[in-house]
């Protein structure tokens, strides 16, 4: 059930209706039931079922044990313990395939003919989603900032929350206790306001996601014939692309949430407005970003290996270095998981992990150094043009990493890397060769006026909540708005040929 689809639009519209002419206290299950439907519609089997259940189960049982046993060593077995069937069991449905495929890439190398055989498992959605928020709980129970959830029926609720199955926000059991579970009456404003923020979503992703997507398609498809200039716009377009779908769908889900009165947290800040890789990853899957510091970065910055590392560098190299060597190792081990955690395959691990980890090293060496070049050569950092400059920059080098995202292997990722490089600067003098690539003339500069529509929204919310400006203009203003955006997408959205609703990038991840 893709979030862009009729269905979708019908279950939600279904679910709304009915959680607020039930009982109060009945909206958080029938929010439960709309998940466990959500869940069984999107290819749930009886197979994959016991998957959910043996999460579900593992961790209600954990996290009610862990608080028995709150302030004893038994507590944190407990919590290991529970840590490592999750994790084990998303390991095996989601990895399993990725380590055999390594094993049988060495016995290859080795000149050995053995092969691993294996089958596609049926995933069941949201496993990657679901797996950390769980995981997450337990550790929240452990270190005493909630307590553990008595009825079975509101943890699973947690788990299987229906909107952030498909592509997050994660969420946190402390912050989400009372939001789900607690009454909510209708609200006119929150149903506009939710409204604005699905059309927003569905904006980005019909109007503009789905264009770019064409584009990038016809462009990485065929890369030996449209080398160069072209390979170079299709890689910032795929960049674009991933934000719009990505991020649209945040909208759809946060205006969902917003229409029954729940709040989720926000997972995207303008990151295109970034003047470092660090700042833009603030800014990128900001959820994703505070689970990782909050559960692995900051646990394994105080865990005794690398406190022994510590140790050990400082007594050779002194605190300073010691001090860069042990952030560097969590850093590395980090930004691996996040690649890992994106997608079992290597293109991932590299794109969204190791070159990050690169980029955010060379940051943090460089930057004394260029502050010392800036003040030599009376270069103002504050200026707009040295912004602007740090902005490109850091969305070029971005777009740069993208590349092994969107590939299909990673010698594809370094072909088309090769062919990238391969000029053709006529192609600059011909800029309509571009509307030849899968968009005629008016997809193409609708494609690009909406881009533009974008960024300026961006830029708008740095300076504060564009929704909130919205509903300070006059009702005839607020509505021409409003209007505006619903008959941009209902007239401009794609939903003929070229439009693949099944295109969702960050579903199943």
């Amino acid at each position: 059930m893709i979030l862009t689809s009729l269905t979708f639009l019908l279950f939600c519209i279904i679910t709304i209706l009915i959680y607020f002419l039930v009982p109060k206290k009945l909206q958080w299950f029938v929010l439960l039931l709309s998940s466990i439907f959500f869940l069984f519609y999107n290819n749930l089997r009886v197979d994959t079922l016991i998957y959910v259940l043996l999460t579900l189960m593992t961790v209600y049982i954990c996290a009610l044990l862990i608080d028995k046993y709150s302030n004893t060593k038994k507590s944190k077995w407990i919590l290991i313990g529970g840590i490592v069937i999750v994790l084990g069991q998303l390991s095996f449905l989601k990895y399993t395939n990725f380590l055999l495929v390594t094993i049988n890439h060495i016995f290859h190398l080795v000149g050995k003919n053995f092969e691993f055989n294996f089958n596609t498992r049926n995933v069941p959605i949201g496993v990657s989603y679901y797996s950390l928020i769980m995981i997450g709980y337990m550790v929240d129970v452990y270190r005493g900032l909630c307590k553990s959830q008595k009825n079975p029926l509101k943890c699973a609720l947690l788990m299987s929350y229906f909107p952030i199955l498909n592509s997050g926000p994660f969420i946190r059991y402390p912050d989400m206790e009372n939001k789900l579970y607690e009454k909510h009456k209708f609200n006119y404003d929150n149903l506009c306001r939710g409204l604005i923020r699905i059309f927003w979503g569905l904006f980005k992703i019909l109007v503009i996601s789905q264009r770019l997507a064409i584009f990038v398609d016809a462009v990485y498809g065929n890369y030996t014939t449209y080398y160069g200039f072209y390979i170079i716009t299709a890689t910032i377009f795929f960049t674009l692309q991933l934000y719009t779908n990505f991020s649209g769908s945040i909208d759809i889900i946060m205006g969902i949430s917003k229409i029954m009165g729940i709040e989720l947290p926000e997972n995207f800040r303008s990151p295109f407005f970034s003047k470092t890789i660090t700042e833009l990853w603030r800014n990128w899957h900001i959820t994703l970003g505070a689970w990782l510091k909050d559960y692995v970065f900051y646990p394994l910055m105080k865990s005794n290996i690398i406190q022994k590392i510590g140790t050990k560098t400082k007594k050779k190299f002194g605190k300073k270095i010691s001090k860069k060597i042990t952030l560097y190792i969590s850093m590395l081990i980090m930004w691996t998981l996040i690649g890992v955690w994106h997608n079992g395959a290597y293109t991932f691990i590299i794109g969204s992990g190791i070159l990050q980890f690169i980029y955010m090293v060379l940051e943090d060496l460089l930057t004394p150094i260029a502050s010392k070049v800036n003040k030599k050569l009376g270069i103002n950092p504050e200026t707009f043009g040295y912004k602007l400059y740090q902005r490109l920059r850091t969305f070029l080098l971005f777009s740069f990493s993208m590349i092994f995202f969107r590939a299909t292997s990673v010698a594809n990722a370094i072909d088309i890397i090769k062919y990238m490089f391969v000029m053709n600067p006529w192609i600059l003098l011909d800029h309509t060769s571009l509307y030849s690539i899968g968009l005629d003339v008016l997809d193409f500069q609708v494609m690009i006026y909406s881009i533009i529509v974008l960024f300026i929204i961006d830029y708008l919310k740095l300076k504060g909540n564009v929704i909130d400006k919205i509903f300070n203009q006059n009702l005839v203003t607020r509505w021409i708005i409003i209007y505006l955006l619903i008959f941009a997408v209902i007239i401009f959205g794609l939903y003929g040929p070229g439009y693949d609703s099944a295109t969702f990038i960050y579903r199943q991840i």
